[in-house]
Formats: C-alpha cells, sequence, structure tokens
C-alpha cells in the first residue's frame, strides 16, 4: 500500500513539473495539436496567467499580430507604473521536432527579445508561450482588441 501512495506522489509530482499551470499542461498528448503559424496567431490577445497564477490585477501585457507584416504592437505595464507601448517585428519557426518558436525584435533600437518562447495552441483563443531558456509560461488568450491607453 505504502509503494501504490509513493508511487502516485511520484507521478503527480512529475506532471505538475511538466505542466504549463493548472489549466492545461503545454505537453499534454491529449491536448488538440493547432499548427502555429502567422494566420493562426494573427489578431489581439491579453496575458491572463503567468506559471499558471493569474496576474495581478494591476499587471497587463497586450500583443497584437499583424500576419501580412509580420508586426507586432505590445502594450505592458511589467517593470512599470504605466503601460507602456512596443512595436516590432517577429518570426515563427516550425522546429524539427514538432514544436514552434516565436522570436521577435523591437522597433525602437533595443534589439530583440529578451527571450525566444516555444508556442503551442491549446484552442484556436488560447495560446502558450514558455520560455526557452527559463522555462517560465504565460498563458494568453485571444481578444477582440487592445484597450485604449493614453
Amino acid at each position: 500500500m505504502r509503494f501504490l501512495q509513493v508511487t502516485i506522489m511520484a507521478v503527480a509530482t512529475l506532471l505538475t513539473l511538466a505542466s504549463c499551470g493548472k489549466q492545461a499542461p503545454i505537453d499534454d498528448a491529449t491536448q488538440p495539436k493547432i499548427e502555429v503559424t502567422y494566420n493562426t496567431i494573427d489578431g489581439s490577445w491579453q496575458l491572463t496567467h503567468l506559471d499558471g497564477s493569474e496576474l495581478l490585477d494591476a499587471t497587463l501585457l497586450y500583443i497584437s499580430f499583424d500576419r501580412d507584416k509580420r508586426s507586432f504592437e505590445m502594450w505592458t505595464n511589467i517593470g512599470s507604473m504605466y503601460p507602456r507601448r512596443s512595436t516590432g517585428q517577429y518570426s515563427i519557426l516550425a522546429e524539427e521536432d514538432g514544436t514552434y518558436t516565436l522570436r521577435g525584435c523591437y522597433d525602437n533600437g533595443v534589439g530583440d527579445w529578451n527571450d525566444e518562447y516555444r508556442v503551442e495552441m491549446p484552442t484556436r483563443d488560447r495560446m502558450l508561450w514558455r520560455s526557452r531558456t527559463t522555462g517560465e509560461c504565460m498563458d494568453f488568450a485571444r481578444i477582440e482588441s487592445i484597450p485604449e491607453f493614453n
């Protein structure tokens, strides 16, 4: 009986470590595989969870992708008290292992994004980004449009 309990705990721990939060694991083979393309990520998205936890009330990150120009517009207040706008270009790379990598470059001369992200879309209205260096997971929901900021 003790062996069974230890085995169940070990499996539960492994599943927790492999997951992208509480909603749905990024590596879950039961999830439908939606190809990540310029077309499927086109539109506006809101960050809803970071490593499985809901964002604090004042924290925001919105990003909008334009598939034709392969450009993005992002509004965030992460690291700042006020929302700030960034724009740039992005690219998607289909990897040999069947995953997709998203990378971007800012227009304001700062250069590339701090990280590249492994991207998966469990549904057409949900997108998961996992940092290729830190493993941090960001969960985005599709929205109609980015709110207006002054």
